[in-house]
């Protein structure tokens, strides 16, 4: 197994600079290199988003976050610059269903999607943060997930087809649903856990994390006290050490100052 982090949409949010101590944010992806196919977790901002940002994106939240837009960050732009097949993507492994976590779905129809069963039913029920465009092209959804050992007291699900180094693991707070794909790094030697949206900033694992970060984190969540508790968990394991964590819009990796 090989694991790549892949940066599939620059957010050139703002004011950022004054306000996050950052000049942009990115949408980090993974795409994880198994003997016989690819398996993607998240897919950022895709290429119908871009044609059409107005559409898929919404006018508010393109002027709000300032998606760079560029068709050479799309996840099937960075498989090719890879040197693989978007075509060998069979499975994408979605941490939420936001509007940049998932408009590179439309450009992998093929591809089998996973999510949690709370993910799915907000998807289906058209709940908060869903843009109907980005899934019109008719997801292809995967089986349910199925409850596995818990990870660390927490809740995890293994993925239909997919070997047991991959699962969900909640994180809940941020969205219906939330969970963050821990993948066993063998090469590594330690697991990493793409935390999706449950941590916006390293910051918030230091506890130092500016008021306009936790500001930001409030405005965006789903329930308060599983937020913070997720937090409060990831700044444990932040302090281990053990896990590498990566988080969806910080430029910097969490496990580095």
């Amino acid at each position: 197994m090989r694991i790549h982090e892949l940066n599939c949409g620059t957010l050139a949010v703002p004011g950022g600079e004054a306000v996050f101590g950052s000049s942009h944010f990115v949408c980090r992806c993974l795409l994880i290199e198994l003997e016989d196919r690819l398996v993607a977790v998240d897919t950022g901002i895709g290429l119908g988003d871009i044609e059409s940002p107005g559409l898929r994106l919404g006018e508010d939240w393109v002027a709000r976050v300032g998606p760079v837009l560029d068709p050479g960050e799309t996840l099937v732009a960075r498989v090719v610059s890879l040197g693989l097949d978007p075509r060998d993507v069979s499975d994408v492994v979605l941490t939420h269903h936001h509007r940049d976590h998932v408009g590179g779905l439309a450009d992998l129809p093929w591809a089998r999607v996973h999510a949690t069963s709370a993910c799915r039913s907000a998807v289906e029920a058209g709940d908060g943060g869903v843009v109907p465009a980005q899934w019109a092209h008719g997801v292809r959804w995967a089986p349910a997930p199925v409850p596995a050992a818990r990870w660390r007291g927490h809740a995890s699900w293994a993925l239909d087809g997919l070997p047991a180094s991959v699962r969900l693991v909640a994180l809940a707070g941020h969205s219906p649903g939330h969970a963050g794909v821990l993948v066993e790094d063998a090469l590594r030697g330690r697991e990493l856990l793409h935390v999706g949206d449950a941590v916006h900033h390293r910051a918030q694992l230091t506890r130092t994390a500016p008021p306009a970060v936790e500001a930001f984190a409030a405005s965006s969540q789903h329930d308060e006290t599983a937020r913070l508790r997720t937090q409060r968990l990831l700044a444990e394991l932040a302090d281990e050490g053990s896990v590498r964590l990566v988080s969806s819009h910080d430029p910097v990796p969490l496990d580095r100052p």
